[in-house]
This record gives structure tokens, C-alpha cells and sequence, in this order.
């Protein structure tokens, strides 16, 4: 009976080591089989070839480019005023409404008057008795009957007498509220029969002859701006109000939090009021030429690539994509001016090139050039199988 587990183990050491031999040999039967050393090349053959990336060319041309800074503003009157009462009463009259025009000086609004004219009449009176005294002590002192000091006392009061006569007349002139300049009424705080007090908002009067707008421009365009240089301005919200205005300041400091500087753009009369016209408070673009090129070589901004502070657009030789270093210049918001890196008649891609990598294999889609952006049945299918879209097509630098 102790021989039968000995048994057992030997059988299942002889299956062991058939499986180990068999193992073996099959490995040996690969290395000898196609894919080994004597057969076809194994991993090289399994390898997927690379696929071409279909991507569309455009072709380099000269034209002219302008740099133009813009920026959001709202209209401001220069002579924008609240006129206030000076004087305390009941008005007793309210002669203009909002959309008036005024001249300078015109009475705006009148206050009562009784107790700034009576003030006025005693003044008078008290003026006129100590004149009247000044006289009689001069006589006196020809006569050596007063003396000098009664004299020197007599004529202080008359001085004071003097100011305060004035002091009442200014006090009857401000029970007219006046116009400071020539203008449009824009804003009416009172009514006729009200009562207000010394420093009450009155009227608000605009000249709408100075209307500008203020603009902030980054630090480095400071040196391409200067006064007298045009402007265009464009109302946003207010559609159909647009024209050309003038730099009339710069200021002369910087902003060091925004690095900016404020630039005020002088309207002309022409764009101020009216169905047309820009009115105080409204919401215009403003935009400044800078600089312009002319006969420059240039580069649509779809074909472009940025990495940090260097610009890269990608060309085809052989079949494969070379990407390629650019010096840029002016841009706008289409093109871009090439200072080197590429020539008149360079074919670069302008389409296709987002994630692609230098010399990898690509596929021009469309070697027949369009002018202009790719429209029609036509362009839309090649656009489609380029996988691009059908709003990325050639592009034609702007005519000199």
C-alpha cells in the first residue's frame, strides 16, 4: 500500500517535464517560423504607416496694413455745469426747460427779492448819511473846530458804509440765477413757486459744442499718437452715429496700475446732438491709426502659430510640414506683416495646422488657389473633406 502514492508522484513528474520540453520547442519553432530570423520581419511589419494630415495653402502676397488701437468710451460734455441758487427764497420765476438753449448771462430762474432790496435801500441810506457827516467834519476841520482823528474816524465809516452797500447789491443780483455759458439746458431741478436755499441745485447746463471722449491707450502706442491726429468714433448702442473726431490732449503721466494713458479725442460740432449727433453719456468705440505700412508682405492670422513670445507658420516641402520662424511686424484683425522667415510667394498652411508637428506628413487639399474666403458648393465640399470646416479658406492680403 506504500507504493502507491510513490506512484503517483512519478506520473506527474514525467507530465511536468513533457510540458516543460514541448514549451521549449515551441519556442524555438517561432524563432525559425516567418516572423523569426529566417522568415518575414515580425514587429516592422505590424507597424501602421503614417497617416497624411489634410491641411489647405494659401499664397503670400504684398499689400498694405494699418496698426489701429481701440477702445470703449462714453461721450462727455467738456462744459458740463449745475448751476446753483446763491440766494434763499420762493422762486418767483422759471424761464427755461430741459432742451432750451441759453446764451451766457441769460436769467435762468428769479428768487423773491423783497428783503435782498430792502437791505439794499438802508444801505443806501446809511451810505448817503455818512457821506453826508464826512463833509461837514472836513468843513469843521478847515474851521480848526474838529479834529483830524474825527476826520480819519468819519471816513473808515464811510468805507465800511461802502462795502456793505456793495455786499447788499450783490445780494440782490443773486436772486437771478444766470447762465455761466452758452448752452443747452439738459437737466431742470426746480419749479416755479418752490422754494430754495443757498447751494440748491438749480439747472444743468451742457455745451454740447465739446463734446469728447476719453480714451485709455497701452504705454507702448504712446509715441505713435499725437495731438491733432484723427480718430474714428462709433456709437455701439446708438446705431447710425459714427465719424471722425480729433486727439485733442494726451495727458503726461502714465497709469502704473493699467500702464495706460488717457487720450482725449475732440468731437466735431457736426456729431453732437441731433438724430444723428452723439449725446453726453453715450457708449461709442473709439479707434486710433497708429501706424501704416504699404507694400509689405503679409500673413492671414488662421496660418499662424504662437508659442510664448515667438510666431511660427508652418509650409510644405516634399510632402511634409516645415515649420518656420517669423519676425512679425504691424497687425490688424486679419493680417499680420512678415519681416522675415518667408518671401512673395511663399505657400503656407492656413488650415489644418493646429496640433501638427515639423515633418509630419501632410496632404494639400486644395492646390487651386481662391480669392478671397472659400465660398460655393465647391469650397464647402473641399473644406468638408479636409476636415477644417468651411469657414477656414484662402485669404488675399488687402489691395495696396
Amino acid at each position: 500500500m506504500s507504493q502507491v502514492p510513490n506512484c503517483k508522484f512519478a506520473q506527474v513528474a514525467r507530465i511536468t517535464l513533457l510540458s516543460a520540453l514541448l514549451g521549449t520547442a515551441g519556442a524555438c519553432g517561432q524563432g525559425m517560423g516567418p516572423g523569426g530570423p529566417g522568415g518575414q520581419p515580425g514587429a516592422e511589419a505590424g507597424k501602421p504607416e503614417e497617416k497624411a494630415t489634410p491641411v489647405r495653402l494659401t499664397t503670400l502676397s504684398l499689400g498694405d496694413i494699418e496698426s489701429r488701437v481701440s477702445s470703449a468710451s462714453t461721450i462727455e460734455a467738456e462744459q458740463r455745469v449745475t448751476v446753483h441758487a446763491e440766494s434763499t427764497g420762493r422762486l418767483t420765476r422759471v424761464a427755461y426747460e430741459e432742451g432750451d438753449e441759453v446764451e451766457a448771462g441769460k436769467v435762468l430762474a428769479r428768487v423773491r427779492r423783497d428783503a435782498q432790496a430792502s437791505g439794499l435801500d438802508r444801505a443806501d441810506a446809511n451810505y448817503e448819511k455818512i457821506a453826508a457827516d464826512v463833509e461837514r467834519i472836513e468843513r469843521l476841520v478847515a474851521n480848526g473846530v474838529a479834529s483830524q482823528e474825527e476826520l480819519a474816524n468819519a471816513k473808515a465809516q464811510l468805507r465800511a458804509a461802502s462795502i456793505d452797500k456793495r455786499d447788499r447789491r450783490r445780494d440782490l443780483a443773486n436772486t437771478n440765477v444766470v447762465a455761466p455759458f452758452a448752452g443747452t439746458v439738459t437737466q431742470r431741478f426746480i419749479n416755479e413757486g418752490g422754494f430754495v436755499s443757498a447751494g440748491q441745485q438749480v439747472y444743468e447746463i451742457t455745451d454740447f459744442a465739446t463734446l469728447v471722449a476719453r480714451v485709455y491707450v497701452p504705454e507702448r502706442e504712446l509715441d505713435r499718437i499725437a495731438v491733432g491726429q484723427e480718430a474714428q468714433v462709433v456709437g455701439k448702442a446708438a446705431a447710425g452715429r459714427s465719424g471722425i473726431g480729433k486727439v485733442m490732449r494726451i495727458a503726461p503721466i502714465v497709469d502704473a496700475t493699467t500702464g495706460t494713458v488717457k487720450v482725449t479725442i475732440a468731437l466735431p460740432p457736426e456729431l453732437a446732438g441731433g438724430e444723428n449727433g452723439f449725446l453726453p453719456g453715450m457708449y461709442a468705440e473709439v479707434t486710433l491709426t497708429t501706424d501704416r505700412h504699404e507694400g509689405v508682405l503679409l500673413v492671414p492670422k488662421s496660418a499662424l502659430i504662437y508659442e510664448e513670445e515667438r510666431v511660427f507658420a508652418f509650409t510644405v516641402e516634399e510632402g511634409k510640414a516645415k515649420r518656420v520662424l517669423l519676425e512679425v511686424g504691424l497687425a490688424d484683425d486679419e493680417w499680420v506683416e512678415v519681416i522675415s522667415g518667408l518671401e512673395e510667394g511663399s505657400e503656407v498652411i492656413i488650415a489644418g495646422q493646429n496640433g501638427l508637428e515639423d515633418g509630419a506628413k501632410v496632404e494639400v487639399v486644395t492646390e487651386e488657389l481662391k480669392v478671397g474666403p472659400v465660398g460655393g458648393d465647391k469650397g464647402e465640399a473641399t473644406a468638408d473633406a479636409a476636415g477644417v470646416g468651411d469657414k477656414d479658406g484662402d485669404e488675399k492680403p488687402p489691395a495696396g
